[in-house]
């Protein structure tokens, strides 16, 4: 079968609200993909401005906000009759969809449609998600002919909650760009940690990761505190913004702590605290994927302390690049802290492990070019929906 020139892409996503890891994904793709073989357009449900959209606008990549609040509701039909008719009428080939909305309401309009080729793509390990949706998922597996799994966990979530077989699953992990992500020499590390407010030669610990109840910033909280008389010179970062941020800042101002624990807050661009590091953490008590934040850790040369949620084992190998320790593990963690601000050469050994292991496995254009296979796969199958 000859291939078509140009594959029209049609990405649908819930929401474009912040630049969390899905909407970050999204942009990684729409920036990345061969633009002579992809033509790429974006439906949002809920739209915010911020930056990644107006990025992808000044491309000349067409994004559109089709406001679908409620599915069931005669508004969402007026909606999928736009849907529809855009659909139609940019000759899309295959759609791929994020979060649930798109995956089922988006998902069925764009059969009716006559799109052959259905992807919904799956980033999290699905903790808080109800049996209702899982049974909804399931419904409208007939006219999803692929999925994407950002880690082997989220793969097995998607074979045991929406009975998908396994030869319908493509598990692509995150990709992070090399060239954008670099290891600081000494100097860039003492300056960062000056900008944040430290002391150049501090045991600097931090987390990027949205402040949300399932990320525990509580546990590293009180895992640093713990080691302050052992580690004096300690201190902490958080970047990130949420809905427990303010929370956060006010429980340390509270306790006289603002000038060891710092608060970044939400930015477009994590390098630059990144560079102040000397240890990482991802310390989640659930509904994990496979966390750009860590890939980002791991390619400025960090070693990573991480919890054993969601695809985290897959990024982090014990004594490799970091240790994994269980949710909630706070002694451990307070020993792998203490051991790393004790042993520099240790510390310098994993950091090695981490750039290396994101080289070898995690790419950013390892992951362009698998999705870019994949299209490629599904545009040489006429049927869309593999049996």
């Amino acid at each position: 079968m000859t291939l078509p020139q140009t594959i029209r892409l049609l990405y649908i996503i819930d929401f474009w609200a912040s630049p969390g890891g899905t909407e970050r994904h999204l942009a990684y793709l729409l920036d990345s993909l061969d633009p002579a073989r992809f033509k790429c357009h974006v439906v949002i449900f809920n739209y915010q401005p911020n930056a990644l959209v107006d990025k992808a606008k000044a491309a000349g990549i067409e994004v559109i906000h089709v406001p679908v609040a409620r599915y069931y509701t005669p508004n969402a039909f007026l909606k999928a009759i736009r849907l529809f008719r855009l659909i139609r009428q940019r000759k899309i080939d295959v759609v791929q969809t994020f979060h649930y909305k798109a995956d089922v309401y988006g998902a069925l309009v764009a059969r009716l449609a006559g799109v052959r080729h259905i992807v919904s793509s799956k980033r999290d390990a699905a903790d808080y998600k109800s049996e209702f949706r899982f049974f909804m998922h399931r419904l409208v597996r007939s006219i999803t002919g692929r999925y994407i799994a950002v880690s082997e966990v989220v793969a097995e979530v998607i074979r045991r909650k929406e009975h998908v077989p396994d030869h319908r699953i493509s598990v692509i992990y995150n990709g992070v760009d090399l060239d954008r992500y670099t290891v600081p020499d000494a100097a860039a590390k003492a300056a960062a940690k000056v900008a944040l407010g430290f002391s150049p030669d501090s045991y600097v610990i931090g987390m990027s990761a949205w402040f949300r109840p399932e990320k525990d910033h509580q546990l590293l909280i009180d895992a640093y505190l713990a080691i302050s008389a052992q580690a004096p010179d300690a201190r902490l970062a958080f970047v990130g913004g949420g809905p427990l941020l303010e929370h956060y800042k006010k429980w340390v101002t509270e306790r006289g702590l603002d000038d060891r624990i710092k608060f970044v807050g939400p930015v477009d661009d994590v390098r630059g605290a990144l560079r102040a590091f000397d240890v990482a953490c991802l310390v989640p008590r659930s509904n994990e994927g496979f966390s750009n934040s860590v890939l980002e850790k791991m390619a400025t040369g960090l070693p990573v302390i991480v919890t054993d949620v969601g695809g985290n084992k897959e990024a982090v190998v014990n004594f490799q690049n970091g240790y994994v320790i269980a949710p909630g593990a706070r002694a451990e963690l307070e020993r792998h802290l203490l051991t790393l601000h004790r042993d520099p050469a240790l510390r310098a050994r994993l950091a090695a492990g981490s750039r290396a292991r994101v080289e070898s496995l995690f790419s950013l254009q390892q992951m362009i070019d698998r999705h870019e296979s994949l299209y490629n796969a599904l545009a040489e199958n006429g049927s869309g929906v593999a049996a």
